[in-house]
This record gives C-alpha cells, structure tokens and sequence, in this order.
C-alpha cells in the first residue's frame, strides 16, 4: 500500500480517492491531510472565526509592527513560494495542497478556504486567509500533537487551534480588557515552532526538512536555548545568545497597558531568508535576516609558511558553524547555497587559482565547495520539488558548534615576482540558486541576490626554490 500511495501522490492522482489506501486522513485523525493541522471540534472553522492582525495592533502596535514584513506575515504571499506551490498543484492534481498552507495559511487551511482558479493559475484564499502566520492563529493554539504524529516527532503543522476569546500566550499573570487569556508552555517551547520547521514527506514519512530536529539533538537544546530565545529576540540579543548558550534577557512591555517584563518576546522572526521581505518591500526585515547570516559562521584559513616558487601550494579553510542553533544551512537544504568562494593572486594581481565564482548569469561553479543536499525523485533524477523528493543522495551540511573542512591546491609559477600571494575567502550564502528563480518566475525576473556571511584575508610570502 505504501508503494501505491507514493506512486499516486507523486503522479498526481489524489491518494484520497483510492479505496484500500491507508491514510492517517483515512483515519479522521488529521482531517486536513497532508497537514497534520486539526482544530479542537475536529471540523472545519471559518476564518471569521479569526481575529485580524489590524484589531490586535490597536493594544500590541509594537508587536504588530515586528510582525508586518516578516517571513510570518508574507508566508501566503512570498511570490516564490507561491510560484513553487502553484507548480504543486498541477503536478499532483490539488493533492499538495493543504502540504504546503498548513504552514504557509493555516487560517485558510482549516476553514477550507483556499481554491485554485486553474485558468488564472492562482489561490485565492480570504483576506485573513492570506496574511500568512497570523497573531490569533498562533495565539489560539491549544495543543501540540506531535507525539501523535506517524513519526512521533513535531512535523507538517502538528497543531490544535481553538479560535475564540481566549488568547494563549508565554505569560501567567496577563490580564487583558479586549479578551481572556491563558498561559501556554507550548508557546516558549521548541515544539511550538517545529510543528512547521521540520518537514516530512506525508506519504514516506522522509524528512525533508528538520531544523527542529537538528536543534533538538544539539548542545542548545541540552543548554535549553530554544528557537524563540534566537528567532523572537533582538538580532544583537539573538546573536549573544546563540553564540554563549546562555539566554537572553530583553525587559520591555507587550501592550502599553501591561506590566513590565524581564523577557519580551519580539515578533520579527528573523532567520536566513534576507531575499523575499527584500523582494515585498520590508527593508527592515532583510537586514536583520543578512545580519544573523553574517554572525552564523566563522572562517578558519591553514597556510603553509611560505609558497615555493614551481611548487604546489595546499592549504585548508574551516567552515564553523558558531551562531546558529541548527544546521548551516537548514530548512529545504535542496535549494539552499551556501558556499566557499576563494581566490589566490600573486602580487601583480594575477588570478592563480579561483574556486567559487558566479558566472555572468548567476550560474554558479559546479566546481565549488557546496554546503546543502542533493535530492532525487523516485527515478534518481535531481529534484528540487519537495513533494518530488525520495531521499537526499549528497548531505553536507555543517551541525550547531561542528565545522567543515576544504582543502585547495594550486601551482606557484616559477615566474611570480617578488612579495605576498594573497588569499581571500569569503563564505556566501543565497537562498536558491539562479536557475530556480528563473524555473519558477521566469528568466530576468529576479537576479538572487547573495549574502557574503564572513570574509577573510591572508597573506604567504614567495619565496624560490
């Protein structure tokens, strides 16, 4: 049965309208299927049953105003995204559907709001609908499912919603005049956010994304530093936390009507993704994202003592991952670039050796050292189309606090004039490659823009034989 609902849910036949297919959907335990959302009554709810960003902004402008331009707030519009998902939808018949709004809209996802309009090749959702994480969907979630899940991990939107007055939150003693509330463990805990940060195939159960796992099983989650202490702060506090382990203290008021607190949780949510609020407009939230980046990762560089003159040189550089409380990089690691782009010149400036380069259309040196995966469809054939994925053939990614080692090697002529080789090395990230911005939004829509996370100089001195 397992092979026939992969079969079917990769050639886009519904794996729901097959008789004998076993589904967790089958069941009536997760009635949004491939989402694992479920609401308390177990029905649908209609999105008017949701609270719209502009009323909570009335006592939490400041959390509002976090929040507008984030990756939260665009995750239904993130013209990426939506090219990707639109993609889904004709290559699996509809089936990917809810995979992809349970996280992206779960306001629509559980009112069953969202269509697509196959003439016009677009979702239409409700206004609510469409803003994405929204304040009263996460601050009306009652309960975490993800022991429930088939594979016991969070995963896929693991999440119970109970629209209403009653607001959840990370305080115990709130008191408010717009509505009730009540405190939420889950809400300060890790596996609030990996309900949506770790991604499985709903067919194969292959993990497809597990930033949530790769943070449970490393020295932050066994310092208790979770992803709001990075994620909900700050960047400057996010970044002291990540890189000492210790958490963060941020005083500040969630509502000019409530008390002081010794930590306030901010709403930026800022990550690696500089290049979509670039995209819709929100500066802000783009440079927060590009200065997590540049404090993720320090540079290492090895030299020998002297570059002999009609010798090769070898040398090693050290990736090491000192500010991120998951892999570098994380999330859908298949179209995820993270690279080492290094040259060598000699004192006239000659280029000796030079790994790393873009070329003129973005395309980049198959030749370089690449952090991510490499993913294959059922057939072996490279995929980036996560609904597509089978399993990861080439995993090189770098672990909370690890490090990575490349090694590089190349010819001093005979001919180099006097002084210093240079060596420069920068590490550089983008968050998808060239050709998928121009697979899914056309050639010359988007030039990828690129982070450069860490730079480093070094100098060897030429010497004869």
């Amino acid at each position: 049965m397992r092979t026939a609902a992969l079969f079917l849910f990769l050639t886009g036949v519904s794996i729901f309208a097959m008789s004998g297919v076993s589904t967790a959907a089958d069941k009536g335990e997760f009635p949004f299927f491939p989402s694992l959302l479920n609401t308390k009554s177990g029905g649908a709810v209609s999105s008017g049953e949701f609270e719209h960003p502009e009323r909570c902004k009335v006592c939490h402008l400041d959390i509002y105003n976090q929040w507008k331009g984030s990756t939260h707030s665009a995750a239904f519009v993130d013209p990426v995204f939506q090219a990707m998902w639109k993609l889904g939808e004709r290559e699996t018949g509809g089936t990917v559907r809810n995979f992809c709004a349970g996280c992206h809209s779960p306001i629509g996802t559980v009112g069953k709001e969202i269509t697509f309009d196959k003439a016009r090749g677009a979702f239409s959702a409700s206004q609510i609908a469409e803003k994405g994480v929204e304040c009263d969907f996460c601050h009306t979630v009652v309960k975490s499912t993800w022991r429930d899940t088939p594979t016991s991990e969070p995963q896929n939107g693991s999440l119970v919603v109970e629209p209403g007055n009653v607001k959840t939150g990370p305080y115990g003693d709130s008191d408010s005049p717009g509505h009730d509330t009540a405190f939420s463990q889950l809400q300060v805990s890790a596996e609030f956010c990996g309900s949506c940060h770790n991604v499985y195939h709903p067919v194969t159960n292959y993990p497809i994304a597990r930033t949530y796992d790769e943070w449970k099983h490393s020295v932050y989650a066994n310092a208790n530093i979770v992803c709001q202490d990075c994620h909900m702060m700050p960047v400057e506090k996010a970044i002291e936390a990540a890189r000492t382990l210790v958490k963060p203290v941020n005083p500040g008021k969630a509502s000019p009507l409530g008390p002081n607190r010794k930590t306030l949780y901010t709403h930026g949510f800022a990550g690696g993704n500089f290049t979509v609020p670039g995209l819709l407009g929100s500066e802000t939230h783009s440079m927060m994202a590009k200065e997590m980046l540049k404090n993720a990762a320090e540079l290492a560089v090895h030299l020998p003592e002297k570059a002999v003159k009609g010798h090769l040189v070898k040398f090693k550089v050290d990736v090491i991952n000192t500010g991120a409380g998951h892999n570098l990089p994380t999330g859908f690691t298949q179209i995820r670039q993270m690279w080492l782009d290094v040259t060598v010149t000699d004192p006239r400036g000659n280029v000796l050796m030079r790994s790393g380069a873009l070329d003129d259309n973005g395309a980049l040196d198959p030749e370089a050292n690449i952090f991510g995966t490499l993913a294959v469809d059922k057939n072996g054939d490279v995929t980036y189309k996560p609904w597509a994925i089978s399993y990861f053939s080439r995993v090189r990614v770098i672990p909370p606090k690890g490090s990575d080692e490349s090694t590089y090697v190349f010819l001093v002529p005979d001919k180099a004039g006097k002084g210093n080789l240079n060596i420069d090395v920068v590490l550089r990230y983008r968050s998808f490659s060239q050709k998928l911005a121009d697979d899914l939004l056309g050639k010359e829509r988007l030039r990828v823009p690129v982070v450069d996370m860490k730079r480093v100089k070094e100098k060897m001195e030429i010497v004869k034989r």
